[in-house]
């Protein structure tokens, strides 16, 4: 069931953020500015550790999509990301702001919503 669980509120994120306007910023920066991103691996396990699924570890993957420089960010260098989470079978797009604790990287749900694309057509 906590499986179930989980998977219900990353489509509720998701609807949320659907209803967000999107922006007309650009997506990324293509010049020097642009900011440091995890890699699959390392996003893959900041969500994993924010979602406390440990247990599951084997069966989820992170892909990222659009990311920005995150709104009112509370960590220097913290980013805003649309990503695609795969549990199983299952896929479910919504968004996620990074940021590095030391040589680790973290997760926190977005506050940048209205600026990121949803669907995102980078996923």
């Amino acid at each position: 069931m906590r499986l179930n669980s989980i998977v219900i509120l990353l489509l509720v994120a998701s609807s949320a953020a659907c209803t967000a306007p999107l922006s007309t910023a650009s997506t990324q920066a293509a010049s020097s500015d642009t900011p440091a991103l995890p890699n699959e691996k390392e996003a893959t396990d900041a969500i994993i550790k924010m979602l406390d699924m440990g247990d599951m570890q084997t069966e989820i993957t992170t892909k990222l999509g659009t990311c920005i420089p995150a709104m009112d960010a509370k960590h220097a260098g913290q980013i805003a990301c649309t990503i695609a989470v795969r549990i199983g079978a299952g896929t479910s797009e919504t968004q996620a702001d990074f940021y590095r604790n030391g040589t680790t990287w973290e997760a926190q749900p977005s506050t940048s919503q209205e600026k990121l694309p949803f669907p995102d057509p980078a996923l």
